[in-house]
Order: C-alpha cells, then sequence, then structure tokens
C-alpha cells in the first residue's frame, strides 16, 4: 500500500550455497505501519528456502548426485567439499535429497499444463502402467508416456490392487489427458482399475507378459519334472567332481601351457610332441568344461523364454552320443582313455532313464509351440542379445498394422492342425493357446491408431518396456550406491518421486520443466517451493494403507503371546456364550 515501513526485528543467518558460499546475512524485518504487512525477503528466499540453512543450489547437487547419478552420501559429501569447499554433515545430504524429491514433484506438478500440451503436439500419448517391488515390500507403481518415457504419474501401495491404482491413474489423466490406449500387464487389478477411469480407451497388453503367462502355462509342470529328474540322477554334481579330479591331478604332473592348447585345438592331428597323459586329461576336462558351459545356448532370460534344465539335457544327451560312439569302437583303448568311459557311464542315463527322457520330451513339444508363437509375434530374442526387457521393439507402423492378420492366420492354422493332431500333448497345448488367444484377443491387436489431420498414424509399443526400463535402471543405480544385490529394505524405503528424476535426462523435458537448462532447477524449485511444502507435509503424515497394521514393537513384546491367549480365550467365551477356563486354550 505504499505505507511507511518500520522495522520490527533484525535475525542474524547463515546461509550455506554453491554460490552463495558461507556467508553471514542480517535480515532486517520490517512491516508497514499503514496496512500492517511484513516484509517477504523475497530477493533472499529465492536463493535459501524458508526457514532453512541451504540453498536451492546444494538441494539439487545433493539430490541429482543421489538418484540420477546413484552416488553415496559419503562420496556426495567428499564431492561438495573438494570442488566446492562445503562441508556438509551426512544427515544434511539426506535431508536435502528429500527435500529435492520433494521439490522436483512439485515442478512437475506445476508444469503439468505444459507437458500435456507437448504431447498433444506430438498427437497423443499411450499410457504404460506397471508396478514393481521385491519380496516382502510395498509395490511401486508407475504411469508412463509413451513413447517419450516420462513417467507421468507415481505412488506405492501394500499391494497392487484397484482402489490404490484408481486414485494415480486418475491424476494422470486430470493432469496430462485421456492417453489414446493403455498398455498394461494382465493383471486383473490393473486391468479394473483401467475400466473404471478409462472405460472408453483403447485397452491393450503387453505382449511379453501374455507369452510369459502362455509360456508359463505350457512348460511350468514339464520343466519342474525334468528339473527335478535331472537333480535325482546327479549327473551334474557327478560330474562337477570328475572335472574338479583332472584339475587337482593335473597339477601333479605335467600341463600343456596355453600355446600348445591353441595349438592343439586348432590342429587336433599334430599330438605327437605332447605330452600323452597332460593330453588326455586336458581332453576330458574340455568335453565337462563344454558341457558345464551350456549357459551360453541360453538368451538371458528367465523362465519361461529360458529353459536351462532343457538346455543341459540337450548338450548332455548330444556329449553322451558323441562319447558312446568313440567308446564303442573296437580299437578304443579302455584302460588309458577310461575318463572317457566315465563320462559314458554318467550320460547314459539321460538316454535310458524313462523319467527323465519323457519328461525332455514333453517339455521339447511345449517349448516348440511356445517358439513358435514367439516368432508370429515378432518377439523371439536374436543371438547374444536379449529382446525381453533389453530393449522395445521399434517397428514401423505396417508392421504392427499385420500384427492383427498374422495372428488370425496363424490361430486358424492352428485350429486346423489341432482337429488333425494324434499327439495328446501337441494338442492339449494347442488347445491351451488358443484358449489364450481367444481370452485375448482384442486386448493383443490395435496398436496403430490413425489420427485425424495427422498423415502418420500413432504407433503404440507392443510391450510394456518402457516401465521395465525405468524400474531395471533404477535398481542397477541402487545397487551400484548400496552396493548389495537384495534390495528390499531399499526398495521398502523408496519414494515413489524417484522415478521423476530419470525424466530429467530427456532434454525437452528439462526444456519444459527447468526452464531450458538443469541449472535452472534451482530457480524452478524455489518457484514452487510453497508446492513443495504440501508434498512434504503430507508425506511425513503418520499414515497405512495396511488393512491390519502391526508394529514391531508390539511384535517384540513379551507378553504377546500370553495377552493373544487371553484374547483366543475372550473369543471362545464370547462365541459360545458361556465362560471358559484359561486351561481349556
Amino acid at each position: 500500500c505504499d505505507g511507511r515501513l518500520r522495522r520490527v526485528r533484525t535475525s542474524t543467518h547463515h546461509p550455506v550455497g554453491l554460490l552463495l558460499g558461507r556467508p553471514q546475512v542480517r535480515l532486517l524485518h520490517q512491516q508497514c505501519t499503514s496496512c500492517g504487512q511484513t516484509d517477504s525477503h523475497e530477493a533472499y528466499h529465492q536463493q535459501v528456502p524458508p526457514g532453512g540453512n541451504y540453498a536451492y543450489d546444494v538441494m539439487v547437487e545433493a539430490g541429482v548426485a543421489r538418484f540420477r547419478d546413484h552416488r553415496q552420501d559419503g562420496e556426495i559429501q567428499n564431492d561438495l567439499h573438494g570442488r566446492w569447499g562445503l562441508r556438509l554433515p551426512v544427515s544434511s545430504i539426506g535431508a536435502l535429497a528429500h527435500s529435492f524429491l520433494d521439490g522436483l514433484a512439485a515442478a512437475h506438478q506445476a508444469q503439468a499444463g505444459a507437458l500435456h500440451r507437448r504431447l498433444a503436439e506430438e498427437g497423443g500419448y499411450a499410457l504404460h502402467v506397471d508396478g514393481t517391488c521385491e519380496a516382502g515390500t510395498d509395490v511401486l507403481f508407475a504411469a508412463l508416456a509413451g513413447p517419450r518415457g516420462w513417467v507421468l504419474e507415481a505412488g506405492k501401495m501394500t499391494t497392487e490392487n484397484a482402489l490404490a491404482i484408481i486414485p494415480v491413474v486418475r491424476r494422470c489423466v486430470e493432469r496430462f489427458g485421456e492417453p489414446l490406449a493403455v498398455v498394461r500387464d494382465l493383471s486383473q487389478n490393473i486391468k479394473n482399475a483401467i475400466q473404471e477411469v478409462l472405460p472408453e480407451t483403447l485397452d491393450l497388453i503387453c505382449q511379453y507378459h501374455f507369452l510369459e503367462n502362455v509360456g508359463t502355462k505350457l512348460c511350468e509342470k514339464p520343466y519342474a519334472k525334468l528339473t527335478n529328474a535331472l537333480r535325482r540322477l546327479k549327473v551334474r554334481p557327478a560330474l562337477t567332481s570328475l572335472r574338479k579330479d583332472l584339475v587337482r591331478w593335473s597339477r601333479k604332473g605335467e600341463c600343456l601351457s596355453a600355446a600348445q592348447i591353441d595349438d592343439l585345438l586348432r590342429h587336433p592331428e599334430q599330438i605327437a610332441d605332447l605330452d600323452a597323459v597332460a593330453l588326455r586329461r586336458f581332453v576330458a576336462y574340455v568335453l565337462l568344461r563344454w558341457l558345464d558351459d551350456f549357459g551360453t545356448d541360453l538368451q538371458g532370460e528367465y523362465f519361461p523364454f529360458d529353459l536351462p534344465s532343457l538346455a543341459f539335457y540337450r548338450r548332455g544327451r548330444r556329449l553322451g552320443d558323441w562319447v558312446d560312439q568313440l567308446v564303442a569302437l573296437p580299437e578304443f583303448p579302455q584302460r588309458e582313455l577310461s575318463t572317457l568311459k566315465t563320462i559314458a557311464r554318467h550320460l547314459v542315463s539321460l538316454r535310458e532313464d524313462p523319467e527323465v527322457v519323457a519328461a525332455a520330451q514333453r517339455l521339447e513339444k511345449a517349448a516348440a509351440l511356445f517358439e513358435e508363437l514367439r516368432k508370429v509375434l515378432r518377439l523371439s530374442s536374436r543371438p547374444q542379445k536379449q529382446l525381453l526387457r533389453g530393449r522395445s521393439p521399434a517397428e514401423p507402423s505396417e508392421v504392427a498394422q499385420k500384427m492383427k492378420e498374422r495372428l488370425e492366420q496363424w490361430r486358424d492354422r492352428l485350429r486346423q492342425r489341432n482337429l488333425r493332431e494324434r499327439d495328446a500333448d501337441k494338442r492339449a497345448d494347442q488347445q491351451t493357446v488358443l484358449g489364450y488367444l481367444e481370452k485375448y484377443e482384442r486386448e493383443l491387436v490395435g496398436h496403430v491408431i490413425q489420427l485425424e489431420g495427422r498423415e502418420q498414424p500413432f504407433v503404440v509399443s507392443r510391450t510394456n518396456n518402457l516401465a521395465e526400463h525405468r524400474f531395471g535402471s533404477t535398481k542397477r543405480g541402487v545397487r551400484r550406491k548400496i552396493g548389495v544385490n537384495k534390495l528390499t529394505r531399499y526398495v521398502q524405503a523408496m519414494r515413489a518421486e524417484e522415478l521423476l528424476v530419470a525424466n530429467l535426462s530427456d532434454p525437452d523435458y528439462v526444456d519444459l520443466v527447468c526452464d531450458g537448462s538443469l541449472a535452472h532447477l534451482p530457480a524452478v524449485i524455489a518457484k514452487y517451493w510453497d508446492l513443495a511444502q504440501a508434498i512434504r507435509a503430507e508425506r511425513l503424515q503418520s499414515k497405512t494403507d495396511h488393512p491390519l497394521p502391526t508394529s514391531k514393537k508390539q511384535l517384540r513384546n513379551p507378553q504377546l503371546l500370553d495377552n493373544l491367549k487371553q484374547t483366543v480365550i475372550n473369543i471362545v467365551q464370547i462365541i459360545s456364550g458361556k465362560p471358559q477356563p484359561s486351561q481349556a486354550v
């Protein structure tokens, strides 16, 4: 009101910042004599948050280092001291990192309109929804915009249930508009949530998740039978023990050099100058190493896309037949090459044991049909390259557009084969696949969407690799940071906003949310600090969505069992309507 200002009080502060350093700041608190409004110290609070001592640039530096670069708090502490001369306590770095997530989430929400407009300019987006967890942890759930890969919304929930998923999807639609399509796994809870919020939107299932379900249904039982049968025979442990014996014996005698081994494998006819005993041990050792290297026949994927027991069986049968042919030769020296005879004796059970043979033959039938379906969907692995979760199938619209026709033609041929099939196992497998195709025929196709006013159609990814990549890269970064493989404790403590950090790798996202440069992020967080504080207040609220919340303090009470015993006695009395003696329980 342009009234006269009078000084109310003076306060001294010692903020810490990358650009500020460690100055001593004296603030003059003034108040208008007419309206009573106090000075907000806007210039100072553009650098340092109200009530805080650390500047926004320190907050961003700590948050980016921790969540984007996956550095430990000690590393961040040393880096701040080495580069900026600032020595911060480790506890302060953790608090700054959490404040950074609050600020980033606030900036993301505040710029939702700009992100929405950019997605609309590109014709729209496909909503990829999925969740991840570790054994015994809450579910980290994310909604991403395809093909951009931006995380639009994220949340944590005790279980992946529809009531918890609906708010995440609804916030996504309210802030970023209705998607052109939704890509999800086969979870009924996610399906129910999508139908509740987006009943008219094209609903598609991830074809990899579809394949995983089909493959598990086809291969799970025969694979378990084969695995158990191989364990019963103990072929692999016996051959491993024999290989270790060969190594131990070789150390006691003359060994072949690396150059001799290389020459031998290149020119097997030139063995006259080699030690006979060392040569025989080497041949047996290499055969056993080749058998144990059956993992190279796999693609580095998980069951049912990889079948390790079947891969071992195949190599074992091949090696067994090869050795049997040599041992059966009339001139075969039984004494000198007794190790080869021992190998043949162990491997013969792979050919003669009826349970192993039956399980392997049954699994071969199921695996062949499963691989045939993968080829139809164009989701077969390439040699030495992981397709599953390794990359998203990048394909022109013509390929995706023909997928419906390919599936229909293959399904018709499979029906005709099923009518003629005499093998009961193959017929059952074919009926299983036909059942899946009929159940999910609408959700499997339709990935090409024609847009009004646009020459090029919108092509939806046929897999949920966007979400899988984000979860996978986040967990790899966590393993780098904490140095352990088991992530249960960290995932349980992880905040959903951590998934937003990877958005900063996209220049367009930085341009929209950070005013064109990551260097402007401190100023952006300062601009939306009130919203960040609201997010922080909600985060700090003591709440749980667990239906039966129980604390560890309660479980560790020495009187727990006695109290529960008395509770059961009281329940019995109420149900029976008459007192019961405590000894009855």
